[in-house]
């Protein structure tokens, strides 16, 4: 299934090329980081709408907005993320990533399946009232991958600042990354990790791609 695994390859290949554009990332920064904090008041969204208010909710009553982002080359060399992970898989480098996603070969071996949606770790499932396109898992003893697709009326900062409130409070670290216009956010927790593609639509619906494993 593509349309689930490209997250992976995407992000791989942005990561790679990401000496060519880091210039044209970094002059926009200044520009997007105030939208995304437009309407927060200390570094908490406001909810707007039902499907916001729903995550507010499923959150503990509180969203915090999400790091401000960075382009690829001031990422913090010290954390990993599932893009970083992206990275040495495209590099042909299977054996440093870290068990997470251990053996290079996971992300090919999806297999597809609305069902993966409902065995998303609890953090990184559906954002409320969204509209699931696709999903995708595996469950081998070495692959333990979810993948879910999906389109929100919700602004991506406010579904940036979601998961990564959902993924602050399950322990989680976080790191935001800006790769042209589409943002990750992403983060490990031992061996386990995630990321959250975002990118705003000229429809004005956000499209997100959410990926994580499981023990």
């Amino acid at each position: 299934m593509s349309v689930s695994i490209r997250p992976f390859r995407h992000a791989g290949l942005c990561l790679l090329l990401a000496a060519c554009q880091d210039r044209d990332t970094q002059n926009d920064l200044n520009a997007l980081d105030a939208r995304l904090t437009n309407g927060a008041a200390a570094g908490v969204i406001e909810a707007r709408s039902a499907a916001e208010r729903e995550a507010q909710a499923a959150a503990g009553g509180r969203i915090e907005a999400a790091p401000a982002a960075k382009a690829p080359g001031e990422a913090d060399g010290a954390s990993v993320t599932l893009g970083d992970m992206a990275r040495r898989q495209a590099a042909g480098r299977a054996s440093a990533v870290p068990a997470a996603v251990a053996g290079g070969n996971c992300a090919d071996s999806v297999v597809p399946g609305k069902e993966w949606a409902q065995r998303m770790p609890a953090p990184f499932r559906l954002y409320p009232r969204a509209q699931l396109l696709e999903a995708a898992g595996n469950q081998t003893d070495r692959c333990k991958l979810r993948v879910i697709s999906f389109t929100t009326d919700v602004p991506v900062e406010s579904v940036l600042g979601y998961y990564y409130t959902q993924a602050k409070r399950a322990g989680y670290d976080a790191e935001h990354l800006l790769v042209r216009n589409e943002h990750q956010l992403g983060g490990t927790r031992g061996d386990l990790a995630y990321v959250v593609f975002a990118r705003g639509g000229r429809d004005g619906r956000t499209s997100v791609d959410v990926i994580a494993n499981v023990n």
